[in-house]
């Protein structure tokens, strides 16, 4: 039986970012292990996915290619395969107007959220190459979200739109002003992302009171405890929203 074979089984999540490509083993609707690796170390990919157990299913979320080498092995270790596009049937209602165009880390990511606080309101805000701020309501129907640099993102522009300006990355050590021009751009691309962030959940606040905010992202770690109100911390997100496609489409078959 399909319940028996996929949602019982140890499935692999694969979610090939702009930088990154992240592999997870989840097993019973849980992340067991994730494992991380550049988009340019092929070979390390395919000998970690070659060390993997025989799964049920293997997902693939994809922003960027994955070599064809890769998807050969995980075909060879699963049962069954699964590309997310905009086609695969998911459990909540999708009101983008362009789905086909909608990342697909942002959909499992959406689809992780809803799965984690049911008939909530959430906005969810994925910190990596981009900040990303998508919203779903608590019926299920997600409306959308916006993009904008990330972290390492506003760093690289200001060094490479500039002739004098320094290329410089995050650190704790910041003030609300910077007292030297090193200082000044820490401080402006560290303070200007979570004042963006902060301005949305306030605005959402006021409309939806009992709005759940969820973190996610490879900038989490550093973002997590820049924020007064009550945020969830979910690293795993993209992983979560997976394997609650993988059991909804094997629900659907069954």
């Amino acid at each position: 039986m399909c319940e028996k074979k996929v949602i019982k089984m140890k499935n692999i999540c694969i979610d090939a970012g702009n930088t990154l490509i992240k592999i997870a083993i989840t097993e019973d609707s849980e992340v067991r292990s994730v494992a991380a690796f550049s988009l340019l170390d092929t070979d390390k990919v395919l000998q970690y996915v070659a060390s993997l157990p025989q799964v049920g299913t293997c997902i693939v979320s994809s922003v960027s290619a994955v070599d064809q080498a890769i998807i050969d092995v995980v075909l060879q270790k699963s049962e069954r395969f699964m590309e997310l596009t905009a086609d695969t049937p998911v459990p909540i209602r999708n009101l983008y107007k362009t789905p086909e165009t909608l990342g697909k880390d942002r959909l499992a990511a959406i689809v992780g959220a809803h799965s984690l606080f049911p008939n909530r309101d959430i906005l969810v805000f994925d910190v990596g190459t981009a900040l990303t701020i998508d919203f779903i309501d608590g019926e299920g129907n997600y409306h959308g979200g916006n993009i904008s640099p990330g972290l390492n993102m506003r760093f690289r522009a200001l060094h490479d739109y500039t002739k004098k300006l320094p290329l410089l990355s995050q650190t704790d050590d910041y003030h609300l002003l910077g007292d030297d021009t090193s200082a000044a751009i820490v401080s402006g691309v560290q303070f200007g992302m979570v004042f963006e962030m902060k301005s949305y959940i306030d605005h959402f606040v006021r409309k939806k009171p009992h709005l759940v905010k969820i973190l996610t992202g490879g900038d989490i770690i550093f973002l997590e405890n820049k924020f007064e109100c009550n945020i969830f911390a979910a690293p795993n997100l993209v992983f979560i929203g997976l394997e609650k496609i993988i059991e909804f489409n094997c629900k659907l078959r069954s």
